[in-house]
């Protein structure tokens, strides 16, 4: 049985790095699009509309078939392209795009869903973000959205709602949207603008009492519903608002404009993802900066993902980075031959000239952190540094080299580790892209009634997971690296995750889905720390794997696990996952567990003859409601996990 797997496993391998070879473009990685938010590529269609910018009919017809592709088929569309029910933000502004495209309100694709836009009570019920987008397309007013004070950016640094305090994934939003807020940006009307107000809306529009409607929203739109405290605010805001002396007014816009100009400039016009990107071009448009507006759309198309049959807009330019993290794992595991070596060398050279080497100046004024030796999620010019990315980026170098070509010096890890040691928290886990500053509490200020558990950026398992086995790896491939400082930092890492482990022995990812995820990222993390796989905390996460096998011997969990916060079952097992809960199980010592070699035999039957794996359900998760395409997970995580599986049956 041994050597029969053993042989399985091997042809495995060699069909997965000779896909990769065929595959690694000549700058190291593995480009895929980075897809499933289905509200993205309409803001890029607004844009395009109110900037006046020319696209082809050939483009036009792309776009249109990525839209209509994923339509539900009772007219609506979802959150992300594998929603199994529509909400009325996201079918609004997919309507709006397909007329906005050239679309006649009578076809039937477009008809059906302005039918159950209409069932559901049509825009005046439909959530926030939504509200907010109708307003400066002059299909809303800005009286029925909850307001986006930019004055905040005036209060001192202390103040417990000062942005500074919000996780720099939704302050970054906010700085735009707190400039259209105050300026009242709108387009002008014309005659499809008059045409969509009849088309949306059940009454008159012009009597329309839009303020009436602020905090009204449909049961499939109000997925975080908003707290009586925010409810509260809302109404003392808007009657503070008018006292607001002019020249307060002007100096906040002065102050938000000077931070949008920053991010523009340190992210060389990318930013930081694809909404403010919009948002922040949009800004320079209303305000009439041409120049910034011409060096916004130089790089605005970096979002799109077109092919010969659509176009869509990715939720970040790429996944270069961390993809990469992966791969140079994965080909670091196997005896270097000179196929794999070139392979290898290519993605180190991509990883070590994507590292941050230069500092962002007068980072606190703009609410950034010190970003100097870390890494991105995308590649260098974003400039949004990230702890995993980081910390997966160092693993993967590490353990590659003495390959011939340049190692990461000394300087350069060393401005790694101190990053990294600047994003753990007080409770010993680690964050994402901010330090964990504002009180969870904030979250009672949610506004985005589509996204759960945004205001803050917390600790999450997966993150100290990776963290833990990069300072596994520094300890053991450059002990001398390794400070009193990141053993402390460590040992406060596990003590995090002990404690952050659920009764019935679950680890929950925001990040990924969802328990499989968290469960592979943590155990991982514990062992190479030196828990023993006989300890409690690992057995209980094995104990719970267990119980959600599947009977072909692989793993599915559903995409309703994420909101559920409890496992449910996917119909069938998934590629990805169950190479997450193989890896999870070897940290348990199950390597002869006959359950065990069942799902290592599941995971290499469903591998193609040309090497790749047949396309999964979506496994990246954004914020529990939004599913998102990492494409290469079903490529190096079954080749990490089946690696893995072969060093355990080796050891004696």
């Amino acid at each position: 049985m041994k050597e029969s797997i053993t042989l399985k496993i091997k042809e495995s391998l060699a069909k997965s790095f000779h896909w990769m070879k065929e595959n690694q473009t000549m700058e190291g990685t593995w480009p895929v699009p980075y897809d499933g938010p289905f509200f993205l590529l309409p803001l890029y269609i607004f844009a395009l509309r109110i900037c006046d910018r020319p696209i082809s009919e050939e483009s036009r017809g792309k776009m249109v078939r990525y839209i209509l592709k994923h339509q539900i088929s009772d007219g609506s569309f979802g959150m992300h392209q594998e929603s199994k029910s529509g909400t009325l933000f996201t079918s609004i502004i997919n309507y709006i795009a397909l007329r906005f495209l050239g679309m006649n309100p009578s076809q039937k694709e477009i008809k059906k869903t302005l039918n159950w836009i209409h069932d559901k009570g049509g825009p005046l019920y439909s959530a926030s973000w939504c509200k907010f987008i109708l307003s400066f397309l002059n299909l809303y007013s800005y009286n029925g959205v909850a307001p986006v004070p930019p004055e905040l950016y005036m209060l001192p640094s202390w103040f417990p709602f000062h942005p500074r305090k919000i996780s720099g994934y939704v302050r970054i939003i906010y700085l735009p949207m707190s400039y259209f807020y105050r300026e009242r940006f709108a387009i002008e009307e014309d005659s499809l603008i008059l045409e969509l107000r009849k088309e949306l809306y059940i009454q008159d529009y012009d009597k329309i009492n839009f303020a009436k409607y602020r905090g009204t929203f449909a049961t499939e739109d109000n997925i975080v519903p908003e707290t009586r405290i925010f409810k509260a605010s809302v109404w003392w805001i808007k009657r503070i608002d008018p006292l607001i002396p002019k020249f307060i007014k002007k100096k906040a816009l002065a102050l938000v404009y000077e931070h949008i100009r920053y991010e523009d400039k340190y992210s060389n016009y990318i930013r930081q993802a694809p909404v403010n990107a919009v948002y922040n071009t949009l800004v320079h448009y209303f305000r009439g900066d041409t120049i910034e507006l011409e060096k916004s759309w130089q790089k605005l198309p970096l979002y799109l993902w077109e092919n010969e049959e659509e176009i869509l807009m990715q939720g970040f330019t790429n996944t270069y980075t961390w993809d990469c993290d992966f791969y140079l794992q994965a080909l670091g595991k196997e005896p270097a031959s000179e196929e794999i070596k070139s392979m290898m060398l290519k993605t180190r050279q991509f990883l070590m000239e994507n590292q941050v080497t230069e500092e962002l100046p007068n980072a606190f004024k703009y609410h950034r952190l010190p970003r100097e030796g870390a890494w991105t999620f995308s590649y260098l010019d974003n400039g949004w540094v990230v702890s995993d990315c980081t910390a997966e980026a160092i693993k993967g170098l590490l353990e590659t080299e003495g390959n011939g070509d340049k190692k990461l010096t000394d300087e350069h890890l060393e401005k790694a580790i101190n990053f990294m040691l600047m994003l753990q928290g007080d409770d010993g886990g680690w964050t994402s892209v901010d330090k964990a500053i504002g009180s969870p509490k904030l979250e009672w200020f949610n506004a985005a009634n589509v996204f759960v558990d945004i205001m803050v950026d917390h600790a999450y398992v997966e993150c100290t997971g990776s963290i833990l086995q990069c300072f596994a790896t520094i300890k053991k491939m450059r002990p001398h690296m390794y400070t009193p400082k990141m053993k402390k930092a460590g040992e406060r890492g596990v003590a995090y995750l002990l404690n952050s482990q659920y009764s019935d022995g679950s680890w929950e990812a925001l990040w990924g889905l969802c328990f499989t995820y968290g469960i592979c990222f943590v155990t991982e993390g514990l062992k190479m720390s030196g828990i023993s796989k006989d300890h409690e905390a690992i057995q209980k996460a094995c104990s719970y794997l267990w119980a959600f096998q599947k009977e072909d011997g692989g793993w599915g969990e559903a995409q309703e696990s994420a909101l559920a916060r409890k496992y449910i079952q996917a119909e069938k097992s998934v590629v990805e996952q169950t190479a997450w809960a193989i890896i999870a199980l070897l940290n348990g010592g199950y390597a002869k567990d006959v359950r065990l070699i069942k799902a290592v035999n599941w995971l290499i039957d469903q591998q193609q003859v040309d090497g790749d794996w047949p396309l999964q359900p979506m496994s990246g998760l954004f914020y529990k409601t939004v599913m998102i395409h990492y494409r290469n997970y079903k490529r190096y995580f079954p080749v990490l996990a089946l690696q893995k599986y072969q060093e355990c049956l080796s050891v004696k």
